[in-house]
């Protein structure tokens, strides 16, 4: 076999056990909040997008992971998570959340060969991390698009 190279190895290589030796590849249906249309860019890690905050400096861990992707094991999970993070900020806010983390949620069917990832933490809406390997193009492994919002504006609850 040989060696898959992960995504963002530069950035990963800079923390001790990064990934975490507990990521495994997996065969599982992945949640993540994207934009409509799908582009490359909505899996784009969130320190690559930004400057890392300087606040988690010391917490190896979080930094690590902030190089991942977040996603959710499954619909109803993704679409929680999302709503408790929109109603806890204020209007202006909310209408920023939705231009950086989108108004839909992709159901991508991962690989073994797409990637490394943790279990789904049930204490956090099934939220996991994934390290995709370079090669992987998560933009064309959609299976399906489901819009957060009715055009009311409330919550699309499955």
């Amino acid at each position: 076999m040989t060696q898959k190279k992960l995504k963002h190895i530069q950035y990963l290589e800079k923390f001790k056990d990064c990934p975490s030796s507990d990521f495994k590849e997996v065969d599982r249906d992945a949640y993540r909040w994207t934009q409509n249309p799908i582009t490359s860019t909505d899996f784009i890690p969130v320190n690559i997008i930004g400057v890392p905050p300087a606040i988690i400096l010391d917490d190896t861990d979080k930094m690590c992971m902030a190089y991942g992707l977040s996603m959710f094991d499954s619909l109803k999970n993704s679409i929680n998570k999302y709503q408790k993070e929109y109603i806890k900020r204020r209007q202006h806010q909310r209408e920023q959340f939705i231009q950086d983390k989108g108004n839909f949620i992709a159901l991508l069917k991962l690989s073994k060969n797409d990637g490394l990832a943790d279990e789904p933490n049930e204490g956090n809406f099934g939220h996991f991390t994934f390290h995709e390997y370079y090669q992987t193009e998560l933009e064309k492994k959609v299976l399906n698009l489901y819009n957060i919002f009715l055009d009311n504006g409330d919550f699309n609850i499955q």
